[in-house]
């Protein structure tokens, strides 16, 4: 297991796994597309992207050479194989996770490269608080990467594992625009933006003209395994 610290390169640990397996005009399959932030900085060397998606919205436009609008893995057949298979920021939304892994390893010539954050992205303190504040509610800790790394284990495969940490580039353009977007979160009506705000302001920040949800950077975790 290793820890990495992103330094002056814009390509995170999980592009440099995935672009030690990709030859000069190989392609990459991007599972959970969106916008390609998996796959497009591995081109070049990859010559060809296939990017798979269940929202059609999110491949309107899409840099990818192939799209395939459907979930995971019922579009499997249709998106056929390729060298390297990225999946980026999907597996806390898969509700039955063998089965997604196993087509993830079955489309794959060479290697599977997962990305997700350390803990579910809801898990977060400050939409922790906001749940408790107004709803007396205690949200999970889980799933965390580790629960995802053993249901890959049951698969039958061992990923090597890398964490790491990104400094939050996102955010909302004002603080109105991350208090309204916090409030709908936590299912409540505009009425109530004054006591949302007070809460944010203890754990938000403003940087560089941008409110983040924290100070804190972003601990993520690559997963990824070579296919024999």
């Amino acid at each position: 297991m290793a820890l990495f610290e992103p330094g002056q390169s814009e390509l995170t640990p999980s592009h440099h796994r995935a672009l030690e397996a990709v030859a000069s005009g190989g392609q990459v399959l991007d599972v959970g597309a969106g916008r390609c932030a998996m796959s497009l900085p591995l081109r070049p060397p990859a010559d060809r992207i296939i990017a798979v998606d269940s929202q059609p919205a999110m491949l309107e436009n899409s840099p990818a050479d192939v799209t395939v609008v459907g979930p995971w893995p019922e579009a499997a057949a249709e998106a056929g194989a390729a060298d390297v298979v990225v999946c980026g920021h999907v597996l806390y939304n898969v509700p039955d996770l063998g089965p997604f892994i196993e087509a993830l390893q079955h489309a794959a010539h060479r290697r599977v490269v997962i990305e997700i954050t350390r803990s579910h992205p809801r898990n977060r303190p400050l939409e922790r608080a906001l749940w408790k504040h107004f709803w007396d509610l205690e949200r999970p800790t889980g799933p965390t990467w580790e629960d995802a790394r053993s249901v890959i284990r049951e698969s039958g495969i061992d990923p090597r594992v890398e964490l790491w940490k990104s400094e939050q580039r996102a955010g909302f353009t004002s603080l109105d625009e991350l208090v309204a977007w916090m409030r709908r979160t936590i299912c409540l009506d505009s009425s109530r933006d004054d006591e949302v705000r007070s809460i944010v302001l203890e754990h938000a920040v403003e940087r560089d003209g941008r409110w983040r949800l924290s100070a804190e950077p972003r601990e993520l975790v690559t997963l990824w395994w070579d296919v024999p």
